[in-house]
């Protein structure tokens, strides 16, 4: 017996070498499963990625010339001028803007509707599908849509004002209120996605605990800030973090709406808006579009990482 206790204490060294083979060889199977989406993924994601790094400091033009070195020794002559652009600096506090009131209103807004629909209100399927329907519509669809919404003369938005015998509004004419207006359909559109992230994470709360609290006496208020909201506050740093990089990275309804300069005095001119002017259209310049993109991912890499670590105190302390 005690030689069996010693031999299953201390295998014998084949026993072991036999063992590491085997998960050797199932870790191996499993990245063969995975190689090809390994391999898309790094042809059309990871590559790309690498290659934009790359370009930003050249002088780079796909439809005519390859790489052509820039004037300045190190390579940076394409960020000297964007940091000297006064269109540049224009673009970065437009794109600023947009986050600065979209991400708020997004978050707040999928709160709320979710709070609501997982109140009991009458109607929940419908409201879950019409909330959501905008987000899985085609983008090109609902910019028609709304772009006849927002029409000078038979725009429902100006319609609506006319009853209150308020003057038409020219939504997408005026610098006043292009930005608004995207802003306004970017909301409407984003929206239902977080309504879904919050409305999961308010069916994985526990219900004992807002049982208890009304036992209590607590009223809604103290229910929502002493229990719903920190159960919620994993799921809104998500929110958060996937808006915020979705607003940066906006370009879509900017270019449908506004068009490639932004709409009237440039107004909605944001920093996708500027690459695509200076990688296709201006100056027809890719390295100096890359060179954009970089900006553009940097400073989207920074909030994200502070965000992160505002996140992992809370959750620390």
């Amino acid at each position: 017996m005690a030689r069996i206790a010693a031999s299953e204490v201390n295998p014998p060294p084949h026993t072991t070498t036999n063992r590491w083979i085997r998960r050797l060889f199932s870790t191996g199977q499993a990245y063969l499963y995975l190689m090809p989406m390994l391999l898309i993924l790094a042809i059309f994601n990871y590559f790309p990625a690498i290659f934009v790094f790359y370009i930003s400091f050249f002088k780079w033009n796909f439809l005519i010339h390859g790489p052509q070195p820039l004037a300045g020794a190190d390579g940076l002559d394409n960020y000297r001028f964007l940091f000297h652009d006064p269109n540049f600096w224009q673009s970065a506090r437009t794109t600023l803007e947009f986050v600065l009131i979209t991400v708020p209103l997004n978050v707040g807004i999928a709160l709320f509707l979710a709070l609501l629909l997982m109140s009991g209100i009458r109607g929940r399927a419908f409201w879950r599908l019409a909330i959501f329907t905008p987000y899985i519509t085609p983008l090109v669809a609902t910019v028609t849509i709304w772009y006849w919404m927002f029409d000078r003369y038979h725009g429902l938005f100006n319609n609506v004002l006319s009853i209150f015998h308020v003057s038409p509004v020219l939504w997408l004419d005026d610098p006043r209120f292009v930005l608004p207006s995207i802003i306004l359909y970017t909301v409407w559109k984003s929206v239902g996605f977080n309504v879904v992230l919050f409305m999961a994470g308010l069916a994985n709360a526990d219900p004992a605990l807002g049982e208890a609290a009304r036992v209590d006496g607590a009223n809604v208020w103290q229910q929502f800030r002493f229990i719903t909201w920190p159960t919620l506050a994993p799921i809104t740093i998500v929110v958060i973090l996937l808006s915020t990089i979705d607003a940066f990275k906006m370009f879509q309804p900017a270019f449908l709406f506004a068009g490639a300069e932004g709409g009237p005095n440039n107004a909605a001119r944001t920093l996708g808006l500027y690459l695509f002017d200076q990688a296709f259209l201006t100056n027809a310049h890719d390295g100096l579009g890359a060179a954009i993109a970089v900006c553009i991912f940097l400073i989207v890499f920074t909030i994200s990482a502070i965000q992160l670590g505002i996140a992992g105190r809370r959750s620390g302390s």
